[in-house]
């Protein structure tokens, strides 16, 4: 699907899966679309949705989506100038609180400390997206019609099933299929945390009553959404080989 296509599709939704740090590779592709596209044009593409590292990339268009250009070209520069101390903790005070909380996890659970143990604290991502990302401004750009909707897709490890928590115009409604739920709120930093958490490797983030880690062990590619969401077509920017 070319550029001019992008912009002649009503609904066309941009759809960025998982992959963890080839995530990287979403900027690129859409730093290029940016260069095709006139300067100062509005997101091209009404329905955004992603999943683990794919989620952090969809919020950062769906929260600049009132100048795509800009929007691809801020995120290309937080991707440039990651360090590994900005996504978890990697000081030996750090990994010394994990390995002890590793050893006294039996004695936590006896206690009700039931939080599945993880072998990273990501606790530096949070604070680098709550610093690099305003995701209050989802709500304005809703409301001004330049976005319909965004969605991030996580993984419940209390009921097994794909969580899409969406944010949207009042039109959109929810939806429940098999093991596929879409549910209405309002994106924060907590869901793109819990869509991003690899399991074992980073805690998942409780939210409400239960517990979620990455979206992409049920869905890799969070198509299902974007078709719920209302869209009849589809840009997908996957990082995978197939």
């Amino acid at each position: 699907m070319n550029a001019t296509t992008v912009r002649s599709k009503s609904n066309t939704a941009l759809v960025l899966t998982g992959g963890g740090a080839r995530a990287a590779y979403q900027v690129g592709v859409l730093r290029a679309l940016a260069h095709i596209l006139p300067r100062g044009l509005s997101n091209p593409f009404p329905i955004v949705c992603g999943t683990s590292a794919g989620a952090i990339n969809a919020a950062a268009i769906a929260a600049g989506a009132t100048d795509f250009h800009r929007a691809a070209r801020r995120l290309q520069l937080v991707w440039r100038n990651f360090r590994v101390n900005q996504v978890y903790r990697s000081d030996p005070l750090g990994l010394a609180f994990t390995g002890v909380r590793w050893l006294l996890e039996p004695v936590l659970r006896r206690f009700g400390m039931n939080k599945p143990v993880a072998l990273l604290d990501n606790s530096p991502l949070g604070e680098l997206l709550r610093a690099r990302l305003d995701l209050h401004k989802i709500g304005d750009v809703i409301s001004a019609g330049a976005l319909r909707a965004l969605a991030v897709t996580a993984s419940s490890y209390d009921s097994g099933e794909s969580i899409s928590f969406y944010q949207g115009n009042d039109l959109l409604s929810g939806w429940r299929r098999a093991r596929r739920v879409g549910t209405r709120v309002e994106i924060g930093v907590e869901h793109l945390l819990a869509s991003s958490a690899l399991p074992f490797i980073f805690p998942p983030t409780k939210i409400q009553r239960e517990y979620y880690g990455d979206g992409s062990m049920r869905q890799m590619a969070p198509l299902s959404p974007a078709l719920h969401l209302g869209a009849d077509s589809l840009f997908v920017i996957s990082v995978g080989r197939e």
